[in-house]
């Protein structure tokens, strides 16, 4: 029997390298977008950079690179994963006051973390880049299905068009936008448990005692299927900040 596996940061490796978990592809590639914009880049800010590790393989990085990280779990891993590529960790923030001067960075990137559009503007440099990945406001509503969960979601309304009108009324040119449909996919009840318990805003109040009914009839799904795919429809929006 497979087992679950202890996840620091935003690293889910272990379950992805064994196969026991996979994302749907994305028609476009993220990390190649981002390399794209970072050359004559001298200030840079990863907004949610979990524990460092997408931030890491974009090394070398800009000469000042920050790094927010709201949740706390995630802050000391980011710390020791980070101070050898001289990045500057900040946390006990306040997301709509975003502790930066005035038209700090050159450019500001966002994979899968809240932002407020008008602090991303404020600090950002008037002609600097704002690059997100966003998680669609669906997101993981098959596990939230199959649990009868309370989740605590406040963006179920959450998607690209929102998003392009928020940029597009805080003073931001779009440069692209794109959005695709997919799945986190299962292959195990053990991987899925791992998930849930580092994503533990799906079901808050989360122990195998008390939904034991649920997590066999996760099992029988992927016993008939060969997996369990829970909802993951992300989208991309590249913009500009005007002068």
């Amino acid at each position: 029997m497979k087992n679950e596996v202890n996840i620091t940061g935003w690293d889910f490796s272990q379950l992805t390298e064994a196969g026991r978990m996979k994302e749907t592809p994305l028609p476009w590639n993220y990390h190649a977008i981002v390399k794209s914009y970072m050359p004559g880049v001298t200030r840079m800010l990863d907004m949610g950079t979990g524990g460092g590790e997408f931030l890491i393989s974009l090394a070398p990085l800009p000469r000042e690179t920050y790094a927010t990280e709201g949740y706390e779990p995630n802050v000391k891993t980011a710390e020791d994963n980070l101070t050898q590529y001289n990045v500057k960790v900040i946390s006990g923030y306040k997301d709509d006051a975003l502790p930066f001067e005035n038209d700090f960075f050159d450019l500001i990137i966002n994979r899968h973390e809240f932002y407020e559009p008008v602090d991303v503007n404020r600090i950002l440099k008037p002609g600097g880049h704002f690059i997100t990945q966003q998680v669609k406001g669906n997101c993981d509503d098959t596990i939230i299905k199959l649990f009868d969960a309370d989740a605590e979601n406040d963006f179920t309304e959450w998607c690209l068009s929102k998003a392009v009108q928020d940029l597009r009324g805080n003073n931001f040119k779009l440069i692209r936008q794109d959005a695709a449909e997919g799945f986190t996919e299962f292959t195990d009840t053990e991987a899925l448990i791992s998930y849930m318990k580092v994503i533990n805003w799906i079901v808050p109040d989360f122990s195998r005692e008390k939904y034991s009914v649920q997590i066999n009839k996760a099992a029988g799904i992927i016993k008939e299927k060969g997996s369990f795919k829970s909802t993951l429809d992300r989208f991309l929006v590249i913009s500009k900040k005007l002068t």
